[in-house]
């Protein structure tokens, strides 16, 4: 009777896991503070944070459900993102060996490979939501996600204008070592993951989806 439970129980967790794992992921990298666990370059603006595992977690088990024909990965931007991931390597071959904009330097190289990865990262998060969000049901859980992720976000910065609620910028390098942070008063509220650019960013797409739904 037990194994029977347990096999039940991982064969839902299967079935679902992207959507519960795709949902963490809606929620976790917007509202998760900037803290920084470790840098990749010494010194350098960018370093691993949290979200990078669940990124990393999230894309390996996706991974593994496409090799095992349990989920496709073939979509309708399959291959425009191919093409681009292609063109981006060609350029930042081109710009160390041919244009010579990146000297050829293990440190300049590492920094513009980090980037390159870094939207390589972006689109997988694409590839996972597509493969998680299978059905209605789906749709209507990863939509309240982002409806409770939103309101949250926007307590937080009412938060951080009015209430000093501390703020974790990455809009330099001292700021991005997780500096603890309050606006000033004609500061701009910032978004958890970055700095105001990458809020509005976010609303921009945001809103409009949300505000579509209710018309």
């Amino acid at each position: 009777m037990q194994n029977n439970r347990l096999r039940q129980a991982l064969a839902w967790l299967d079935d679902h896991i992207l959507v519960l794992l795709a949902s963490l992921l809606l929620a976790l990298i917007p509202l998760y503070p900037k803290l920084p666990l470790f840098d990749i370059i010494p010194g350098y603006l960018v370093r691993v944070r949290i979200e990078d595992f669940a990124v990393l977690l999230t894309v390996g088990v996706w991974f593994s459900q496409v090799l095992r024909k349990k989920t496709p990965w073939r979509t309708p931007l399959t291959i425009p993102i191919a093409l681009y991931a292609v063109a981006g390597l060609l350029s930042m071959i081109s710009a160390v060996l041919i244009t010579k904009t990146v000297p050829a330097e293990l440190l300049h190289i590492g920094k513009t490979g980090l980037h390159y990865f870094r939207y390589l990262e972006y689109f997988a998060i694409y590839f996972v939501l597509v493969s998680a969000i299978r059905t209605t049901r789906h749709f209507q859980i990863a939509l309240g996600v982002i409806t409770a992720t939103l309101i949250c976000i926007t307590i937080y910065g009412i938060g951080q204008k009015y209430l000093f609620w501390p703020v974790y910028s990455t809009m330099n390098r001292e700021f991005a070592k997780g500096i603890r942070l309050v606006l000033t008063e004609h500061a701009r509220v910032q978004s958890t993951f970055g700095g105001h650019y990458d809020l509005g960013g976010y609303l921009v797409l945001m809103l409009p989806l949300l505000l579509s739904l209710i018309a």
